[in-house]
């Protein structure tokens, strides 16, 4: 008995179009079963965690009233897109489509992976101590080459 409760208040399936994120909710649809196809399903997520799982994800569903057609996703996995290799406590934000990862690392690390090789701030970036990878610290190095008027050094001294 207590079986069949859980199956009506919890349903496993797989996305099957792309997210629809137009409205005030994103919605999904979710294949169940052979015979079960449900449209328009709420997702719901954490506030300030922006994601729109490919089609194929995992949806977890709570069906509250135990009628599917009154659930929700309440969680959602990509099993070819996911992140691998975390260690325990680490944490990130991981885009497995592009390859792109922010991951807050377990010594205390915070990795950025721009699949793309660039990272773009749109907006001011405050360092207390900038060091670049070469080993010149930007808030403490010096020029060679300085002259008097309007001429130039030459590049940066660790």
């Amino acid at each position: 008995m207590t079986g069949r409760i859980y199956r009506w208040l919890f349903g496993l399936g797989r996305s099957v179009l792309p997210v629809r994120d137009d409205g005030p909710v994103q919605t999904v649809q979710v294949r169940l079963s052979g015979r079960e196809l449900l449209d328009a399903r709420e997702v719901l997520t954490a506030y300030g965690i922006i994601s729109a799982p490919p089609p194929g994800a995992d949806m977890l569903l709570v069906c509250g009233s135990g009628y599917r057609s009154d659930s929700v996703v309440v969680a959602h996995n990509h099993q070819k897109y996911r992140f691998r290799g975390a260690e325990p406590g680490e944490t990130g934000l991981h885009n497995g489509v592009a390859g792109s990862t922010i991951l807050l690392a377990a010594n205390g690390d915070v990795i950025i992976t721009p699949a793309s090789g660039k990272v773009v701030v749109q907006g001011t970036v405050t360092a207390k101590d900038f060091i670049t990878e070469a080993g010149v610290k930007l808030s403490d190095h010096t020029h060679g080459g300085v002259k008097a008027g309007s001429d130039t050094t030459s590049g940066p001294q660790g």
